[in-house]
C-alpha cells in the first residue's frame, strides 16, 4: 500500500558538513533562499536606485553610510578605492576630499616636446602617490592658460607622478579640464599664478605583498634599499562615522589624516580635519597626520583613531588607539585639563576592525578582541582583553546586534555575548575548504581577497550576511580558479539559528535600512540597488532554488521504493508557479542518477503525478520566472516498496 512521506527536513537551514546521503531530508544546497521562522522562502528582489540610473560609481565601493541632516535631507555616502560619492535628492555628487589646502604656484606648467600636448607640472613635495588609475588634482584657476601653443583650462586632472616634485596631467572628462593645441617650441614653462589642490590619493583595490620596485606607492620608503620582508598594501576600505550631522572619515590605511565632511552643504567636497579646524579659527597642533580607522564613541563623544601616530611621534603605529578630548576635534595632546589620550594594544600586529556595542567599543586585532569602555577622568577609557586567538579577518567582517558581535575569522565564525565562542556553522566546510554538494569542486575562502569580506545586516529578517571570495579547485583535474573578488555569500539567521548559502548575488558594500526604507547595496560594476525590493533581479528573473539531500524510502534504505505523487504545500506572495526535480539513485556513491522533471506546479494544483524508483531520492524546488515569490511548507510524496527490476 502506498504511504505519504513528509519532505520537510528534521531541522531548518542548509547543511554541507555531511554527505548528501547522510543529510537525508535536510537541505544541502540553495541559492537566493532565506529561512524565515524555520521555513525556506525565496529572497526579496532588488532594483536599481533612481539616482544610479545612467550613473556608474568609479572604483569599487567597499563602504557605505547613510544618514539624515538636521534639515531632514537624506543622504548616502559611498567610499571607493578612487572616489567618495554622496547621494542625495536622487543625484550623485563627487565629494572626494581635498588632501591639501589651496597651493599658489607660479609658472608650474612645462610643455613637452615640440608637436606634443604633454604638460608637466612642478609642485614641490606634492605628496601624490603613484597609483592605477592615477590620483587627481583640482586646478581652480590659471592666470595665463596658453603656453607655447598649448591651452590649459581649469578643472580636474589625473596626475601621473614623475618624482616627488613633478607630474604630468591628463584631463578628467566632464570636469571642465582640457588641454588643447600642441607645443610650438617645446620645453616651455608658464602659466603665471596657478591655484591647485590635491585630492586624497587613490588606494589599491586588491591586497598585495611586494618586495621590489613598484611594490608600494611612490615615496612610501627609501630609494634603493633591499627588502627582506614584503610591503603589504591592503584593499582601500573607507571608514565613516557621524559627528553630529557631519561625517568624519579616513582611508583606513594609515597614510593620511582624518577627513571631515560638513553636511550643511551635502554636495561639497570633504577636507582634512586640520583644514576644517583651521576654517573655524582653532589651533591644529596635535591632530594626527596618519590614522587607520576612525569612529566616534557614544554617548561620551570622543573622536577616536584606531591605528595612529602616538603622541609625540610621526610614525604610524597600527596598534595605537588615540582619542581627542571630549566634544573636540582638535585637542589630541593629553594634559590634566582635557580627556585626550592614547593606548597601545598589547597583542597582534594591527587593528583590523572596530564596532560600537552596548556600553563599550569592540576592537579586533588580527589575533585578539579588546573592549574599550568610557570610565571618565583621569584615564578616560579602560581597555580590556576580552579573548584571544579570535581576530577578525577584515575591517568590515564584524556585525553587532543588541550588544552581541558576530564575525568571520581565519578558520571559524565567532560570536561574543560576554564571552567569545566559536559560532557553530553547518556550512563551515564549504567556506573553509570543502566540496560543493554533490560536486567535484572544492571551495576555499580566498585569503588574498579576505580584506574585501564584509558583513551585511538585514534586520527585518534577523539576518547577518557575509560576502566573501572563494577559490575553486576541481579535485579531478587539480585545476584551481582563484577568486578575483567577492563571489559568494552566506546568511546567518541569529534568531532561528539557521544558515543559507549562495553565489548568484554579488555585492561589494551594503547598508541596512536606516535612513531609507530598504537596504542599499553596490555591485562590483558600481551600480547601486535597493535590496529587498520587489521579486526580481532588477526586472529580470531570479533563479532561486533549495535542494534536499538523498533520503531513503524506508528507515534503513534497504528497499527500492516507487514514488508516484507529490502533494505540494507552497504559499505564493506573487506569481503562481514553482518547479521541482526529483533525482533518484540506488546507492550513495552511484553515478547513475535518474532525473525526473522539471515539473511545474501551480498554486491551485493539489498534486503532481510522476513515476520514479530508487533507494534514495533528492528533491530540488526552484523558480525562474519574473514576479514570483514563494515560501515552502510541508511537502509530501506518495510511495511504496517496489521490486528491483
Amino acid at each position: 500500500m502506498s504511504a505519504l512521506l513528509k519532505l520537510s527536513p528534521p531541522s531548518p537551514g542548509i547543511v554541507t558538513e555531511v554527505s548528501d546521503y547522510q543529510a537525508q531530508m535536510r537541505y544541502t544546497d540553495g541559492d537566493l533562499i532565506r529561512f524565515r521562522n524555520t521555513f525556506p522562502e525565496k529572497l526579496g528582489g532588488w532594483e536599481q536606485r533612481d539616482a544610479s540610473v545612467g550613473f556608474t560609481i568609479n572604483g569599487t565601493a567597499r563602504a557605505i553610510l547613510s544618514g539624515i541632516t538636521n534639515l531632514g535631507q537624506r543622504w548616502i555616502i559611498y567610499g571607493t578605492n578612487t572616489h567618495v560619492y554622496l547621494e542625495s535628492g536622487e543625484a550623485f555628487y563627487d565629494v572626494t576630499p581635498y588632501r591639501t589646502a589651496t597651493n599658489a604656484l607660479t609658472n608650474p606648467f612645462a610643455t613637452g616636446s615640440a608637436g606634443s600636448n604633454e604638460v608637466t607640472m612642478t609642485w614641490a613635495s606634492h605628496g601624490i602617490t603613484t597609483t592605477t588609475p592615477s590620483s587627481r588634482v583640482i586646478i581652480s584657476s590659471i592666470a595665463s592658460g596658453t603656453i607655447d601653443g598649448v591651452t590649459i583650462a581649469p578643472g580636474e586632472y589625473f596626475a601621473t607622478v614623475i618624482n616627488a616634485n613633478s607630474f604630468t596631467i591628463t584631463p578628467v572628462a566632464g570636469t571642465g579640464a582640457s588641454i588643447s593645441g600642441t607645443a610650438s617650441s617645446g620645453s616651455t614653462s608658464g602659466g603665471g599664478a596657478v591655484n591647485i589642490r590635491a585630492l586624497t590619493n587613490n588606494g589599491p583595490d586588491d591586497s598585495t605583498i611586494g618586495f621590489g620596485w613598484g611594490a608600494s606607492t611612490y615615496g612610501s620608503s627609501t630609494w634603493g634599499t633591499a627588502r627582506s620582508t614584503g610591503i603589504a598594501q591592503n584593499t582601500r576600505v573607507w571608514s565613516f562615522d557621524m559627528w553630529g550631522e557631519d561625517i568624519v572619515a579616513s582611508t583606513g590605511d594609515g597614510t593620511e589624516e582624518i577627513y571631515y565632511f560638513d553636511m550643511t552643504n551635502v554636495t561639497s567636497r570633504g577636507v582634512t580635519l586640520s583644514q576644517y579646524v583651521t576654517s573655524l579659527g582653532l589651533p591644529t597642533t596635535g591632530i594626527p597626520a596618519k590614522v587607520g580607522r576612525v569612529l566616534v564613541s557614544t554617548p561620551d563623544r570622543h573622536l577616536i583613531a584606531f591605528g595612529c601616530e602616538p603622541e609625540g611621534s610621526s610614525d604610524f603605529d597600527p596598534l595605537t588607539v588615540r582619542f581627542a578630548s571630549q566634544e573636540t576635534l582638535n585637542i589630541w595632546n593629553a594634559d590634566e585639563l582635557n580627556s585626550a589620550g592614547d593606548q597601545r594594544l598589547g597583542t597582534g600586529s594591527e587593528i583590523t576592525a572596530v564596532r560600537k556595542s552596548k556600553g563599550q567599543l569592540l576592537i579586533w586585532t588580527d589575533q585578539d578582541l579588546y573592549g574599550m569602555q568610557f570610565i571618565g577622568p583621569p584615564f578616560t577609557f579602560a581597555f580590556t582583553q576580552l579573548g584571544t586567538r579570535a581576530g577578525a579577518l577584515s575591517v568590515n567582517s564584524p556585525a553587532t546586534v543588541e550588544g552581541v558581535a558576530y564575525w568571520i575569522g581565519e578558520n571559524n565564525f565567532y560570536v561574543y555575548d560576554g564571552t567569545i565562542k566559536v559560532l557553530p556553522c553547518p556550512v563551515h566546510n564549504l567556506i573553509y575548504g570543502g566540496l560543493r554538494p554533490d560536486s567535484t569542486i572544492k571551495e576555499t575562502l580566498s585569503m588574498l581577497q579576505s580584506q574585501k569580506i564584509f558583513s551585511a545586516q538585514v534586520s527585518k529578517y534577523n539576518e547577518i550576511w557575509w560576502f566573501y571570495g572563494a577559490d575553486s579547485t576541481n579535485i579531478t583535474t587539480d585545476v584551481t580558479t582563484a577568486a578575483t573578488d567577492i563571489n559568494r555569500y552566506v546568511i546567518y539567521n541569529y534568531v532561528d539559528n539557521t544558515w543559507s548559502i549562495g553565489q548568484s548575488l554579488v555585492r561589494s558594500a551594503w547598508e541596512d535600512s536606516d535612513a531609507f526604507n530598504t537596504p542599499v547595496a553596490v555591485d562590483l560594476s558600481g551600480v547601486v540597488y535597493n535590496q529587498e525590493t520587489g521579486f526580481d533581479n532588477n526586472g529580470s528573473a531570479m533563479t532561486s532554488f533549495i535542494q534536499t539531500g538523498y533520503f531513503n524510502g524506508d528507515e534503513n534504505g534497504d528497499q527500492v521504493f516507487f514514488m508516484d505523487r507529490i502533494i505540494p504545500d507552497t504559499t505564493f506572495a506573487a506569481g503562481n508557479t514553482i518547479k521541482t526535480e526529483i533525482n533518484t539513485k540506488r546507492y550513495p556513491n552511484d553515478a547513475n542518477v535518474v532525473t525526473k522533471g522539471p515539473f511545474s506546479i501551480s498554486s491551485t494544483q493539489g498534486k503532481l503525478d510522476f513515476r520514479a524508483r530508487g533507494r534514495a531520492f533528492q528533491v530540488k524546488i526552484f523558480s525562474d520566472a519574473v514576479d514570483t515569490q514563494w515560501r515552502l511548507g510541508t511537502w509530501r510524496v506518495r510511495g511504496q516498496p517496489d521490486g528491483t527490476r
